[in-house]
């Protein structure tokens, strides 16, 4: 039913409750949040409008290693972390134009995660570029440091469903543009672009066939 022909009928209108005035209180505190980690955490790169909620966790001393380009949203309780500090000049976090990471996503990076522009986080993603060390079993883990690793692509315009894991393990891992990424997936190799992945180990399970215009199973 349109509008016009509920007007006509006489079926009230849903009245819809207005945002609580209180609101503006932690988007305010997200607002200034933002601000402070500009002008004092001396990042690779900050671009213009973006937005870091103020429960996110990232060390001052992490952010030198961190590029963020514009336009970027990270959502409540992100972790951004940087376990050892390399010396190459490039960034090891890299968040591109326009990304949205969820709520409770983190992103672990030795050497390189990139994130291009438009990538879509869903809650809970986790993406790292190396693993725990665990090889001497007389040493507790939290001890033995972590693995030599590899690096993380995200390509443009991705989209990382509620609780995927993206893992390198060694050399790097590319997800290609426009790809989708199930829930609860464990990427740990290359896919190509426009593809559908879901599982554990994921697997692809639909392609976008440029002739028909759609996605097709495998």
């Amino acid at each position: 039913m349109d509008y016009a022909t509920l007007l006509r009928s006489g079926t009230p209108r849903v009245r819809v409750p207005r945002e609580d005035p209180l609101s503006w209180i932690p988007r305010a505190a997200t607002k200034l949040h933002s601000l402070w980690l500009r002008a004092t955490y001396g990042f690779a790169g900050f671009g213009a409008h973006v937005s870091i909620h103020y429960s996110c966790e990232i060390r001052r001393c992490h952010a030198q290693k961190i590029r963020i380009e514009d336009y970027v949203m990270v959502h409540r309780g992100v972790w951004l972390s940087i376990p050892l500090i390399s010396s190459d000049p490039e960034p090891t976090i890299v968040i591109g134009y326009g990304c949205n990471l969820g709520r409770g996503s983190a992103i672990s990076a030795r050497n390189q995660v990139r994130l291009e522009e438009n990538v879509l986080l869903g809650p809970s993603v986790f993406i790292t570029d190396h693993n725990h060390e665990y090889s001497d079993p007389e040493l507790p883990i939290m001890r033995q440091g972590v693995t030599e690793g590899g690096r993380v692509i995200i390509e443009r315009n991705c989209w990382l469903g509620y609780g995927c894991v993206i893992l390198a393990k060694r050399g790097t891992v590319v997800i290609g543009r426009n790809s989708v990424i199930g829930a609860y997936a464990v990427v740990t190799e290359s896919c190509p672009s426009h593809s559908v992945l879901t599982g554990n180990p994921a697997r692809v399970v639909k392609r976008f066939d440029v002739e028909s215009r759609s996605w097709k199973a495998l």
